[in-house]
């Protein structure tokens, strides 16, 4: 592959820190307005990132108005955009120790930029400025890393299964509990090119852990996320795998088609739970019948394999120089009223509990993500954490690689799974 020119980045790097000293811009979606502070304006200047959509932007922006004249001594900058190139962006922000004062953090940036806890700020020592009593200590866990409170979740996120109740019907079957019940759906449907189950390669990766999980009593991933399954578990990945699209449950990763849910080719889907209104509601416009569903079990099993995670968090930059304004900005964000209303459910069904009584009883369980969400809360204690591991972009990849060279015959099974364990454990090392 071929390399990036070290000076590019730095040439990024230096126009990122420039930036960092001016008052930016930012646009008022809402209003179509601009707002600009002058570099001499009195007061204590914070900086706040975020990416998201359109709708994010807007709520956000109107909850830094509302946060700037609750504090007339404090005014935020605001940085944000898309998902898109963000994350690319935001590793340059903490290379180069220009990161926003409060941020929008996912879950797995915490091992990764923070693995002994100093490198986001301690929100227990800002005690005094942030409700922590909001959040259970077993919330408040999901943000700790090495004893330090690195960040706070703003809702959960897990796999969840959808199911259309017309198709089900169609074929006299319940909704499927178990691992066997996707099977047996899969030998009625299949005749009639229906597939049992949607499911990205993400998603698919997480389901095979569980099914794992279940199966071994044992993680592959330990908590710090070291690779421990050794070849036997990436064996079992790889079979299971070639299973399930042999039985006809799934299509082959690369065949994957996302309206297939939506347009009725396939009796269920798995996504997370922040996603459940969009494919669920395209299901509902085409006339069909919606219903959730539960991960799948066996019987017997130690481990249900199914883990929850953070859907986004909020940290302070470790070295911030406003550390009490900073953090009533993130409690605001977090905590307050008015901001709970202005975000509504967009992040999912809120953790804190201040902000979830903000919401009515409508808002907190209409639509399907706040279905999923609530489901999480409810479970929360029999679910783990995930290891961001889980999510490691490299581990993925080299499982769906894997796939792809046993099941066309490239590699047999034995070669397939001696080089998908070796290629776990160096990701997990690095």
């Amino acid at each position: 592959m071929k390399k990036r020119n070290k000076w590019i980045d730095v040439l990024i790097i230096a126009v990122i820190a420039a930036m960092t000293i001016l008052r930016v811009y930012y646009t008022d979606l809402s209003q179509s307005s601009r707002k600009t502070v002058s570099l001499y304006d009195d007061g204590t200047k914070i900086s706040l990132g975020w990416w998201g959509n359109d709708e994010r932007h807007v709520y956000t922006l109107q909850g830094v108005d509302l946060f700037e004249k609750e504090h007339p001594d404090i005014s935020v900058t605001c940085q944000y955009s898309v998902w898109s190139g963000y994350e690319r962006r935001y590793r340059i922000y903490m290379l180069s120790g220009t990161e926003p004062d409060v941020m929008l953090v996912n879950y797995n940036w915490l091992q990764e930029y923070s693995p002994d806890g100093t490198g986001y700020y301690d929100l227990n020592e800002l005690s005094d400025y942030i409700d922590l009593s909001a959040f259970t200590e077993e919330e408040k866990k999901s943000g700790t890393v090495n004893g330090h409170l690195n960040a706070l979740p703003t809702a959960y996120n897990a796999v969840v299964f959808y199911f259309n109740q017309n198709i089900l019907d169609q074929y006299g079957l319940e909704v499927p509990q178990t691992w066997e019940d996707l099977e047996k759906a899969a030998e009625v449907m299949y005749p009639d090119g229906i597939y049992p189950l949607y499911i990205n390669e993400k998603h698919l990766f997480l389901t095979i852990n569980a099914y794992y999980e279940q199966m071994s009593g044992t993680h592959a991933f330990d908590d710090d996320g070291t690779y421990t399954g050794g070849k036997d578990c990436a064996e079992t990945f790889l079979s299971f795998y070639e299973e399930l699209v042999e039985k006809h449950v799934i299509k082959p990763i690369e065949e994957n088609d996302s309206d297939d849910f939506s347009n009725g080719k396939t009796a269920g889907a798995a996504f997370w739970a922040s996603d459940a209104d969009r494919y669920c509601k395209a299901l509902e416009q085409n006339g069909y019948q919606v219903v959730m569903g539960s991960p799948f079990r066996m019987e017997g099993m130690e481990h249900s394999g199914w883990y929850v995670k953070p859907a986004t968090m909020f940290a302070i930059r470790s070295d911030t120089q406003n550390p009490k304004e900073a953090a009533e900005l993130l409690d605001f964000l977090l905590n307050d009223p008015d901001m709970a209303k202005l975000t509504g459910m967009e992040k999912g069904v809120p953790v804190s509990a201040d902000a979830r009584a903000a919401l009515s009883d409508s808002e907190l369980h209409d639509g399907y993500s706040a279905e999923a969400g609530n489901a999480i809360i409810e479970n929360l204690s029999s679910l783990e954490f995930m290891t961001p591991a889980l999510e490691n972009d490299s581990v993925i990849k080299a499982f769906r690689e894997a796939c792809a060279k046993y099941r066309y015959g490239k590699e047999d099974l034995d070669t397939a799974a001696e080089e998908l364990a070796q290629r776990w454990a160096q990701a997990s090392e690095s």
